[in-house]
């Protein structure tokens, strides 16, 4: 999509502080937790601080796994993954039959007038949508349910990546294997919450599309 590089830079951040959620989580499972009161107060404030600045060498290997882990899964593998859907996992394949008809916003009647006769088959689906969307991908609306949906999709494969990868790892390194246990518990739990985000996200990108093109 036309924003998407951009998008992807406004995301950074949050994925560097999603990264630097795990490894602490990480490091809490496997060696013997830490007290609070030793990851409170200004001192370790200021160590966190010094950690993530801009140009130091931590912030730079957290921008680097980043781009490994996002690159380790094809994109269309990833929609797969995150909407659930082996086949057409878009929304936008199903933007004139499902998404824009249940909502109020959408005039159907004025996209029939512009487009001619609305596809039923995803493929023509997904391209139509995605021809329109082109034409109004600067919207508020559209451009904010566009980056929402690309922060959930890239969090929610990073977290089913470091499921696969560091459940093992911790298994390997502590005996604790109940810590482990509910560890890997919590990692899945964060990537079907990211999936069902995304999806949610992904609809309300085709509503808000389809509601700007019908007005």
């Amino acid at each position: 999509m036309s924003a998407g590089k951009s998008l992807k830079e406004q995301n950074a951040w949050l994925i560097r502080a999603v990264l630097v959620i795990h490894a602490l989580a990480f490091a809490y499972v496997v060696f013997q937790p830490l007290p609070i009161t030793q990851l409170s107060g200004p001192e370790a404030l200021q160590k966190m601080q010094n950690f993530l600045a801009p140009g130091s060498i931590a912030l730079g290997l957290i921008a680097l796994t980043r781009l490994v882990l996002l690159g380790l899964i094809p994109a269309q593998m990833r929609d797969r993954l995150i909407h659930w859907r082996w086949i057409n996992p878009l929304p936008g394949a199903r933007a004139f039959t499902k998404i824009g008809p249940a909502d109020q916003r959408v005039d159907m009647k004025k996209l029939k007038k512009a487009h001619g006769r609305l596809p039923v088959d995803p493929d023509e689906q997904g391209r139509l949508f995605y021809s329109i969307y082109r034409k109004h991908s600067a919207d508020v609306g559209v451009l904010d349910a566009h980056k929402s949906y690309l922060a959930a999709r890239d969090i929610g494969t990073i977290n089913l990546i470091l499921l696969i990868l560091l459940v093992p790892l911790a298994g390997l390194f502590t005996q604790d294997h109940g810590r482990v246990a509910v560890y890997a518990g919590c990692l899945f739990a964060a990537y079907a919450l990211m999936c069902l985000a995304a999806q949610v996200y992904a609809a309300r990108l085709v509503q808000n599309t389809l509601a700007v093109a019908s007005h």
